[in-house]
């Protein structure tokens, strides 16, 4: 199928992990997709904050696309991988760039030309004129200022709309002292112009874009994917059984309602878990042959994808390791022990401070006074596994 400008990208994998997926497994996202294609259109900024792997991006990417179609003007910037100020604003300028050049990495280009050399791609002197003021830029905070006006010179040029995506967006503060603050002078008074901005760290984003006195303070309109519409994640049981029942029709193999029900509770409908774990279940059923999904399967297929998992899961385990006491009140929230035990390691005080840090960082969630649940099942039954609990097959969540 062809990419975003043309290019011919490979087909997916029947049940695609690991990244963006395709529209059409984006599954129940349709109300989401359009509500923020209507309000970027519109000129409006969202905000979208959740748990991480929940389908972010891979929503705000076919967001882009479907703007795109209707000949908007598109970056998406991933603030993650950006060490310092000139290397979030060199992505920000490359991604913008290649809307009117075609070609990736524009500002090479640019540097190039300007340095007297030939280019190494086909490309008109018009295509790289505005990167060449950015590319004779040596100051780290002047480049990344005009890049940050460059959007709305594209927008006045053009006479189309321009949306901009930060990805990961909290993790542009770790670049300076006020490095939200300088971004927020550049954007607010841009025209034709709409920002998304994506976090998986919830109180990080929540501080910046609800509490006063912050520099994006009632900057966006947040779009809600973690628990919408009653369902956890915002995808209604229905809509996975749909999904599953369909993909799996599609290669001859029949799952019967109650193995879907089963599936789905043990990953909480999480949708990369959710998608894993059909994945594993697909391949298990194709190298055996076999042509109806059973229970005894199904947890084969399970552990597949609990192995599978292992190394994200490693990385949330090792990343809370970091802070005192998150991992004592993590396996206590996996194992529903009591949290405020009157005899313990953990003063009350600090449990409060983890279980906030912990929903902070949107891998638990509230229930009710002193009750909490992880947000993905499989994690929570990797951490019992971690504290030496027994292993269950397709646990009942």
């Amino acid at each position: 199928m062809p990419g975003p400008f043309g290019r011919v990208a490979a087909p997916p994998p029947h049940f695609p992990v690991g990244g963006p997926v395709p529209a059409a497994d984006l599954v129940g996202r349709e109300a989401y997709i359009r509500r923020a294609v209507e309000r970027l259109s519109d000129g409006s900024h969202l905000l979208v904050a959740g748990p991480r792997r929940i389908g972010k991006t891979s929503i705000i990417l076919e967001v882009l696309r479907r703007l795109r179609r209707k000949g908007a003007l598109t970056a998406y910037v991933d603030c993650l991988g950006a060490t310092d100020l000139r290397g979030l604003g060199e992505r920000l300028a490359d991604a913008l760039l290649e809307n009117v050049s075609g070609t990736e990495r524009t500002l090479a280009q640019a540097k190039a030309v300007a340095a007297g050399m030939r280019p190494t791609v086909r490309v008109k002197y018009e295509h790289v004129e505005l990167a060449l003021e950015l590319a004779r830029e040596t100051n780290a905070q002047r480049f990344f200022d005009a890049a940050l006006d460059l959007p709305r010179t594209l927008a006045a040029r053009g006479g189309k709309r321009v949306v901009v995506v930060f990805d990961e967006f909290q993790a542009a503060g770790r670049l300076g002292p006020r490095v939200f603050d300088v971004m927020r002078t550049h954007l607010q008074a841009q025209r034709g112009v709409a920002y998304a901005f994506l976090g998986s760290e919830e109180g990080i984003m929540e501080q910046l874009f609800s509490e006063k006195g912050r520099a994006f303070y009632r900057f966006a309109v947040p779009l809600d994917l973690a628990d919408a519409g009653g369902h956890r994640f915002g995808i209604a049981p229905d809509d996975w059984l749909d999904y599953i029942r369909g993909k799996f029709a599609e290669r001859r193999i029949a799952v019967d309602e109650s193995v879907v029900d089963r599936l789905i509770d043990a990953t909480g409908g999480h949708p990369q878990d959710t998608m894993q774990l059909c994945a594993a279940l697909y391949y298990l059923m194709r190298d055996s042959g076999q042509r109806t999904v059973t229970a005894e399967l199904l947890a084969v297929a399970y552990e597949q994808a609990m192995r599978e998992l292992e190394r994200p899961f490693a990385l949330h385990w090792s990343e809370i390791g970091r802070q005192k006491y998150l991992q004592a009140i993590a396996k206590r929230v996996a194992e529903r022990a009591v949290l405020y035990a009157s005899e313990g390691e953990v003063p009350r005080p600090e449990v409060l401070r983890a279980l906030e840090a912990l929903r902070a960082r949107g891998l638990v969630t509230r229930l009710g006074r002193g009750k909490y649940d992880f947000v993905e099942p499989m994690f929570a039954e990797y951490v019992r596994r971690m504290s030496g609990g027994e292993a269950a097959i397709v646990p009942q969540h």
